[in-house]
């Protein structure tokens, strides 16, 4: 080949590989900003990596873009292939334990926790002994584990909005909030304001609450779903949440207290021992990927 076909072929080459890491950066962008419907699709049409380890890590952000969507069985599908590439990804495995767990199938969630456990601590092992992993794998991993613990008040004004109007903007935050568009899901809800009856401001509250839980805000989640069980008691999908995002934090208490209320609300005797269970794995799992951050650094 002549050297001007060669050097065509080496800039050709060259665009080809800048335009991947664009799509890939494209993809993330998505994921962190909430947008979880459209990083699904971002993640699907890069296709298969040729590297094992960066094709776990696209199956690992696929299955929780399909988590954050409320797709845990889809979910189930990617995480599992994350863990067959790279059975060491401690990230994807915690992923996968939280969709057996939102499709009902507590002992797989049990084990597949305690395996991510268990791998996340032999990390640490390495770690403190001064065997750091390579930069950009620790880089990629913090940028997946972040978490705000920041807690965020609220003091909002009463909704301007009345009658038909009003459920308009519901059903729109709503409709957002359904199609995993969680940022703008949540800036809707935001705009609205407090609205009445207490009902309903519960149920406001508590979406809006979800949506910081799936944007991985477990501070902004906790805040605004005291809030909606304060404001009705009676929602067990508002004490679910909070005690999802108590786990988040590290309130081990907390978290059991509103597991309790949630099946109260429920209507339950008595609360399933495995919750607490998967609760305290999830609790010492959040500590310990804390632990690994700051080593990491």
């Amino acid at each position: 080949m002549r050297p001007a076909a060669l050097l065509l072929a080496a800039v050709l080459a060259g665009r080809a590989g800048l335009a991947r890491a664009d799509a890939w950066a494209d993809a993330g962008a998505l994921l962190s900003k909430g947008d979880a419907a459209a990083a699904v699709k971002a993640y699907e049409a890069l296709g298969t990596q040729a590297s094992h380890r960066k094709e776990a890590w696209r199956q690992n952000n696929w299955g929780l873009a399909l988590l954050r969507q409320n797709k845990p069985a889809a979910a189930v599908e990617r995480l599992e292939d994350a863990i067959q590439l790279d059975p060491r990804n401690f990230i994807a495995r915690g992923n996968l334990a939280a969709a057996y767990e939102r499709v009902g199938d507590r002992v797989k969630a049990r084990d597949v926790y305690i395996r991510a456990l268990e791998l996340l601590r032999d990390e640490d092992k390495a770690l403190s002994s001064g065997r750091k992993a390579p930069a950009a794998e620790a880089e990629a991993r913090r940028d997946l584990a972040q978490t705000s613990l920041s807690p965020t008040a609220q003091v909002e004004k009463a909704s301007l909005l009345k009658g038909a109007e009003l459920k308009k903007a519901l059903r729109d935050a709503s409709d957002l909030l359904d199609a995993g568009r969680y940022a703008e899901a949540a800036q809707a809800y935001a705009a609205i304001g407090q609205t009445a009856p207490a009902r309903r401001e519960g149920w406001r509250l508590s979406n809006w609450g979800l949506c910081a839980l799936r944007l991985g805000d477990p501070a902004a989640a906790r805040e605004r779903l005291r809030r909606a069980v304060d404001a009705d008691p009676d929602n067990t999908v508002a004490w679910s949440n909070l005690a999802v995002a108590c786990e988040g934090l590290g309130l081990a208490d907390e978290a059991r207290q509103a597991w309790v209320r949630s099946g109260a609300a429920a209507g339950e005797a008595d609360v399933d021992p495995m919750r607490f269970v998967l609760a305290r794995l999830k609790l010492d799992l959040a500590a310990e990927r804390r632990r690994w951050e700051a080593l990491s650094r």
